[in-house]
């Protein structure tokens, strides 16, 4: 299983529109931050009961916020089975509209153009437009849409923020299909399951708002990925649910989202806190303001390792805590 970190930046991104710090003027992609998102991959594979595979991978995005575009463009994306969503805040929410593409089939209506009357060059200029327009429009795949995972908060809101979705409209334009399904009814004992992922919801508390995380495992090696921002606090029964899969999470995405405090997000040390908790082989803060360089933000970890024993003795054995960046890659391991 894999993941690529295709926005690793905080509400305003980095650069910050206006501002010319020396961080929003850096010319190094470390310190170039989208809004936060995240893309997940695994391959399928076949159960005995099953003959055949739908699709070679299983595909899942993590919140969907106003770049998801270009980090859709950037990271080759052709289809989802699923999105989770953390919470409804802009940048986590606000490219949802994009999914579209990823929730109907492609369709060329009928052309009652009388192509025995064209000569070869009509024709194949006639073939050209026909591949174009297929493209072009949508039509409703059988079913209810594209899950949409997210605690009952995060459902209500958008609900509302994206209500031309769920009602009638006019025709022309188009608008995604959503379904959307309360994650609160999933647990540890009864995970969300789509393709070959096992997904369980992690409850957070970001400020005075319900968010969630996600722990995705691969059901074949049974390794994971934890993906935890917004917060600024987890509950000792949400670091319970972690617990039971001491030894099986590769990496472990944090927010972390600078040094002083904030009312709704950890700081670094409390994120690291966390993560000496959670004990995940690969630790990856995100969610970084324009306070710090990229090598800076590394630099402070550094300095700051030995004031947790369990995170020095994970990167002592070829562990890691660092800085996550936009296009940064995860994997699982394959070893069970």
């Amino acid at each position: 299983m894999k993941m690529i970190l295709m926005g690793t930046g905080t509400s305003q991104g980095v650069p910050v529109i206006g501002c010319k710090c020396e961080v929003c003027a850096s010319a190094y992609k470390e310190d170039k931050r989208m809004r936060c998102c995240a893309y997940v991959e695994n391959e399928s594979f076949s159960r005995m009961s099953e003959n055949r595979i739908p699709f070679p991978t299983t595909n899942l995005l993590i919140d969907c916020g106003p770049e998801f575009r270009i980090q859709a463009l950037r990271a080759g994306i052709t289809r989802l089975d699923g999105v989770l969503m953390t919470h409804s805040h802009a940048d986590h929410a606000h490219g949802m509209d994009d999914l579209r593409v990823f929730s109907h089939t492609t369709s060329a209506p009928a052309d009652e153009c009388d192509i025995s009357a064209m000569n070869e060059t009509e024709r194949k200029i006639k073939e050209r437009q026909d591949k174009r327009i297929c493209l072009s429009y949508k039509t409703e795949t059988p079913g209810p849409g594209i899950p949409i995972y997210a605690n009952s908060t995060t459902m209500k809101d958008l609900l509302f923020r994206f209500s031309y979705v769920f009602t009638p409209h006019e025709l022309g334009g188009g608008v995604p299909k959503f379904n959307m399904i309360d994650c609160g009814c999933f647990s540890e004992k009864n995970p969300i399951k789509i393709g070959s992922i096992k997904i369980i919801p992690i409850p957070m508390t970001h400020g005075k708002l319900l968010s969630t995380g996600w722990l995705l495992q691969d059901e074949k090696s049974e390794r994971a990925i934890a993906y935890l921002t917004d917060c600024n606090f987890i509950s000792e029964e949400s670091l319970r649910i972690l617990d039971g899969f001491k030894g099986k999470i590769d990496h472990l995405v944090i927010d972390g989202l600078r040094i002083e405090p904030h009312s709704s997000h950890c700081t670094f040390a409390e994120a690291l806190a966390y993560a000496d908790r959670i004990g995940a082989t690969h630790t990856w803060l995100t969610h970084f303001t324009h306070n710090l360089f990229h090598t800076e933000i590394q630099e402070y970890i550094d300095s700051k390792i030995d004031e947790f024993q369990n995170l020095k003795k994970i990167t002592e054995q070829g562990g890691s805590v660092s800085p996550g960046y936009d296009g940064l890659t995860l994997e699982t391991s394959t070893i069970q």
